[in-house]
């Protein structure tokens, strides 16, 4: 058996799933002290040739890709996450005893812990990185309970040695649960690209993005959960001066019946000038619009933990206008990286908004710098690395 031979699984092939395939396979690509065998839909080979290119993307000759027919996983995708749990836990089993694994990384642990917990039993040491625990420390509820006291089994079955866990302040309870596994934290990595002037140059034209207004940026999948809403309404509150001086740049997909809600929504504010982004950017693009805002909104609805959204922010040099609870309120907060508000309120939204057109953001350049690197692709890399080899 390979010293290091290494299974990459995940069934999901959107979101930040390829992301973070991807960030794996060019850090062990050439790397001929490891063999990594690649575990996912096989629509996954297609999107990491498309983007191969423009983001700098190795494939070298000791990575192998594992393909998994798109048929079955919508099968397996159209059960119960009970099910599901079973059935792609077992998968990971199989196949890691199928190429004689020395490690198998599971990308995402969240949908699968009762599989781990009941399935089959692991042929070599697994490592999983938890995106976003379905509870707090302090919840007393029955479903609550049940899933606290199926974790603090899990732990103890010696079936998971690494848990790289992205909710930083769940650690110190996972901790006490007389676990085996190592709880581990870790970031949500971003990469960054180099952008020339003329890109910017070209995007600034291509979606005639003003040089005379505030830049407020709002990036990712555009859904309700964004702060959209209650960020119209707050302009809506605006007088017209004020609102003179705001641009709104609405950057990423969003789904058909929101987007109806939303340009509703806009339509009410016609003085407010929008550049509307609405697909999926090529990660340059991404850099670009971040480069070009003033101010970075994560005005997130009930949304606890933490989002790649700051991060790219920081590395960007950009404040947030961000909301005050969770993670991301924290992190804003107890290092000055912007403002924090009830995102909620459009009266307290409207009331920051018209803070930061008269007298702009106070922020640290320092900490933003801190916590860019703290959160990088490299701190991402060689936290697994150093656990799995």
């Amino acid at each position: 058996m390979s010293l290091n031979r290494i299974l990459l699984f995940d069934t999901i092939t959107d979101g930040h799933h390829p992301d973070y395939l991807i960030h794996l396979i060019g850090f062990y690509s050439g790397n001929k002290d490891v063999e990594v065998y690649v575990a996912t839909g096989e629509s996954f080979k297609s999107q990491f040739d498309a983007r191969q290119k423009a983001e700098d993307n190795q494939w070298g000759e000791n990575v192998i890709f594992l393909g998994i027919p798109t048929d079955k996983i919508n099968a397996i995708h159209s059960k119960p996450i009970y099910l599901r749990s079973f059935i792609e836990w077992n998968m990971l089993v199989d196949m890691a005893k199928k190429i004689n694994a020395s490690h198998a990384l599971l990308m995402y642990f969240d949908y699968y812990q009762l599989g781990i917990l009941m399935g089959k039993k692991a042929p070599c040491p697994v490592s999983a990185i938890y995106f976003r625990p379905n509870f707090t420390e302090n919840d007393r509820g029955i479903y609550p309970q049940i899933k606290k006291w199926m974790i603090a089994q899990l732990l103890k079955s010696g079936q998971i040695q690494n848990l790289f866990c992205l909710v930083h302040s769940l650690i110190p309870y996972l901790n006490e649960l007389k676990t085996q596994t190592n709880i581990i934290p870790i970031c949500d990595p971003v990469k960054q690209f180099q952008v020339s002037t003329p890109e910017i140059t070209e995007f600034k034209n291509k979606f005639k993005i003003p040089t005379d207004k505030k830049i407020f940026l709002n990036f990712g999948y555009l859904d309700d959960r964004k702060g959209m809403e209650v960020f119209i309404g707050a302009c809506a509150t605006l007088p017209k001066k004020k609102l003179a001086k705001i641009c709104l740049l609405l950057a990423g997909p969003v789904p058909e019946y929101y987007e109806k809600i939303i340009e509703a929504k806009l339509a009410q504010v016609p003085e407010l000038e929008v550049i509307r982004c609405y697909a999926y950017l090529p990660a340059r693009e991404v850099q670009i619009c971040f480069e070009l805002s003033d101010v970075v909104l994560i005005l997130y609805q009930d949304f606890l933990n933490m989002s790649s959204v700051l991060i790219r922010a920081a590395m960007s040099n950009k404040p947030s206008f961000a909301t005050h609870t969770g993670m991301i309120g924290e992190l804003v907060s107890r290092n000055n990286l912007g403002i924090t508000v009830d995102a909620t309120s459009i009266s307290e939204v409207a009331g920051e908004l018209t803070q930061v057109i008269e007298n702009g953001i106070s922020y640290s350049d320092d900490h933003l710098k801190q916590v860019g690197e703290e959160n990088s692709l490299t701190s991402f890399l060689s936290t697994i690395d150093h656990a799995i080899r």
